[in-house]
């Protein structure tokens, strides 16, 4: 809710709002400039016609100089707070000049350039907009002139070129980061304007202080003449000094102590009657700071004027004490100074809480991880900016709601089984959840649950930190996709085929179910890589592979066992049915040519085929079988298929 004081105070708080932009106009101006020169040439790069990316920074240049040169011209006029609008008008206009610059480029840039450079102009875009936040948030309208003129044209043209589901979610995000800043300029300007009101609002009070203050010593001024009532009210305030629970000094105009109560001997530890007329500042300040605390006394002394501040005095026994200080200098009747009245306030214990409150509220609110707080229901009481990141979900769309409108509905029924089994009996939890997202994607994280008990042990809130791992899970299957695939074929290497064999043979063992193998090596390969290059070669292998994926169930494996040597397994499949199967494939790679560069490549193979028998023990004697059948079927000429069933023992040459 804003704050509404005086109309003299809230055209001073537009006045300081407008003051405020322009401030940072030496950092935008050359900000802009090089981000400008970056993304051009960056463009350029990338095939965009370098006069037109001059061009667009030439206009950038001229807009953003323009503006360089209105906030020059403003910091030498000091307008006063009833021309203030008229320079806010000024600056919201030469801000949509700069926009309208940026959207410009950014139109050709994302339609006429790169995917690369497209998202490379999108990142820039958006960072310019998000930093545009905190130096143009305190006038909402040029914010707004920047973020419409300068990201909708980029956001859209990324749309209207996307080409993949990756430039389409980039697009919409930078959409969707336009809108977040849109709907949140408001709500950051009546901050700005609420704290610059209240600052004013203070000086005012301060000003009311002073007035007090002097109608304070005009009183006591005319009360010079009650001496005997002054006598008595003296007596009165020692009494109540010596019972006060705060700190009370009277110091000499040299800095000499004079007067300290009960509380505060108490609280150093040094009694009055020890340290009459001491040296205050060789005792209390701590020895770095007791040049600046004596300068700070004698200006007080010479100024004539309270003064606040807040510094730390050491006690006897060494410890530190941060006191918050109201100084006055006192006064005798003819209105020469004569001392320094300080009161003071030990808040050593408030400030130690208060700094630790506020890291407790930055590390929760700026940690990486997501954090969530459910009161006992399991209803959300609290969630982080980390929460917001990973699940698209604000604070206000999720507050008083279960968590469980995150579940995709792939997590284990007895991982929530666990999970509350623990929280139950007052436990911590750490598990991993599959958990879906506002936009409906799908995130593996790891969730770590604690019980918040009050003083008598009693669970009050559950604390949930979770940290996605979608990137670890994705790493872990490529790592697992890599271990058993051939690069260059994309079909299974040679240690994923043995261990589909190994279990295969095992099932045939078990069920006794029919199992074919064949073993093929491409003819006279050598040729195709000396003829036409290795390049050509690889080409071969990869269109080698593609045909046996067409031709393959999906029951059924095809595997690089090394350089043109491949193995298919067939399981389910006897030795008529292997046969079938590997003449027609042999037939088909026969008649289907490798269409490369320098003309169409004819291949053919040499097919060696076994079946499984219950005595085998282990692949290697099915892969003993088929390489003695593929030896002789290329010893009676190659591009042929040769069995040799398990009754018969490998004939090797």
């Amino acid at each position: 809710m804003s704050i509404h004081l005086h109309p003299d105070v809230e055209a001073e708080a537009k006045r300081r709002m407008t003051v405020q932009i322009f401030k940072n106009a030496t950092f935008t101006w050359g900000a802009h400039l090089a981000t400008a020169g970056l993304l051009a040439w960056v463009n350029v790069t990338q095939g965009t016609p370098a006069r037109m990316a001059l061009a667009w920074w030439g206009l950038v240049a001229m807009a953003t100089t323009a503006r360089y040169a209105l906030a020059r011209l403003f910091t030498t006029t000091v307008p006063d707070a009833g021309h203030a609008m008229a320079w806010r008008r000024r600056y919201v206009l030469a801000t949509a000049f700069v926009s309208a610059a940026w959207g410009v480029g950014a139109v050709p840039f994302v339609w006429y350039g790169s995917e690369e450079a497209r998202m490379f102009t999108g990142l820039v875009l958006a960072g310019i907009v998000a930093g545009s936040v905190p130096i143009l948030v305190a006038v909402p309208a040029a914010l707004r002139a920047f973020v419409v003129l300068t990201g909708v044209p980029m956001a859209v043209a990324i749309l209207l070129r996307a080409h993949s589901g990756l430039q389409w979610a980039f697009g919409f995000m930078c959409l969707l980061l336009l809108g977040y800043i849109l709907a949140g300029t408001k709500h950051l300007h009546e901050m700005l304007g609420d704290s610059i009101r209240l600052g004013l609002q203070q000086g005012r009070v301060a000003e009311t202080l002073e007035r007090a203050q002097a109608t304070t010593e005009q009183a006591l001024a005319q009360r010079k003449e009650l001496q005997e009532a002054m006598r008595r009210e003296r007596d009165f305030a020692e009494g109540l000094i010596d019972t006060a629970q705060a700190i009370v000094i009277v110091l000499g105009p040299e800095g000499r102590i004079l007067r300290f109560n009960r509380f505060m001997e108490e609280l150093s530890g040094y009694a009055q009657s020890e340290l009459q007329n001491a040296d205050w500042f060789a005792i209390f300040p701590p020895e770095a700071e007791r040049n600046e605390a004596r300068e700070r006394f004698l200006k007080a002394i010479a100024g004539g004027r309270g003064t606040a501040n807040t510094s730390e005095i050491i006690a006897r026994d060494g410890r530190w004490i941060l006191v918050e200080w109201h100084d006055k200098p006192l006064r005798d009747a003819d209105g020469t100074i004569i001392g320094l009245l300080a009161l003071g306030q030990d808040v050593t214990e408030r400030e130690r809480l208060a700094e630790s409150q506020r890291l407790l509220s930055a590390a929760v609110e700026q940690s990486i991880a997501s954090i969530v707080i459910t009161d006992t229901h399991a209803d959300i009481q609290f969630v982080n900016a980390g929460f917001t990141r990973s699940t698209g979900y604000t604070l206000a769309e999720v507050l008083g709601r279960n968590p469980r409108i995150l579940k995709s509905g792939h997590t284990p029924r007895k991982t929530f089984e666990d999970m509350w089994a623990a929280l139950n009996q007052g436990l911590p939890w750490e598990g991993e959840l599959i958990n879906r997202k506002k936009n409906g994607d799908e995130y593996w994280e790891l969730a770590r649950i604690s019980p918040v008990v009050d003083a008598g042990g009693r669970t009050t809130h559950y604390l949930a930190v979770k940290e996605d791992i979608t990137q670890r899970k994705a790493m872990e299957a490529e790592l697992q996709r890599l271990a058993t695939t051939d690069p260059l074929t994309g079909v299974a290497n040679r240690r994923r085929f043995l261990q589909e064999m190994d279990m295969e043979l095992a099932r045939h063992k078990r069920f006794s179910k029919p199992a074919a193998f064949l073993l093929l090596d491409l003819d006279h390969f050598k040729q195709v890589n000396d003829t036409h290059g290795h390049a050509a070669g690889d080409l071969a292998l990869r269109h080698l592979a593609d045909l046996a994926r067409m031709r393959l169930r999906r029951l059924d494996l095809f595997g690089r066992l090394g350089g043109e040597e491949f193995g298919i397994l067939l399981p389910g499949t006897d030795e008529a049915g292997a046969m079938a199967f590997a003449e027609h494939f042999r037939h088909q790679l026969a008649h289907t040519p490798v269409q490369s560069g320098q003309g169409p490549i004819t291949l053919t193979a040499s097919i060696g085929l076994t079946t499984f028998d219950p005595d085998d023990v282990a692949p290697d004697g099915i892969l003993a079988r088929a390489d003695a059948a593929l030896y002789s079927a290329k010893e009676g000429g190659r591009n042929r298929v040769v069995s040799n069933p398990p009754s018969q023992r490998p004939v090797l040459p």
